[in-house]
């Protein structure tokens, strides 16, 4: 589980002036956020409530973590759902402890 460092988070503080920025954006651009944890490397994305996936490698993790974005993308499609808001890189390294690689995937909102 990634370790908080706060019991708040930094995005919340400008949280609704973010939204309507998102709103008005074309492509959505999710975090995958990668820590290592006694020796493991943990794979999340902040703003879909799940369980980090735990691999030895950051490959194994990444490509784990990927499909199971794609998974969320596909349903949150499908149902006409709107995306979470999800945080910057600097909040992200602000918010979670041992964090070594965010990578970002960008999608087009339909």
């Amino acid at each position: 589980m990634a370790f908080i460092k706060r019991n708040y988070f930094a995005f919340e503080q400008n949280k609704e002036s973010k939204e309507e920025e998102n709103e008005t954006e074309s492509k959505i651009s999710i975090p995958l956020v990668f820590t290592r944890e006694n020796g493991k490397i943990h794979g999340f994305v902040p703003g879909i409530v799940m369980k980090d996936i735990v691999h030895d490698t950051k490959e194994q993790c990444e490509k784990d973590l990927k499909e199971h974005v794609k998974k969320f993308v596909i349903k949150t499609r499908n149902e006409g759902s709107s995306f979470p808001y999800f945080p910057s890189n600097e909040h992200i390294k602000r918010d979670f402890k041992n964090v070594i690689l965010i990578k970002r995937v960008n999608i087009e909102k339909k």
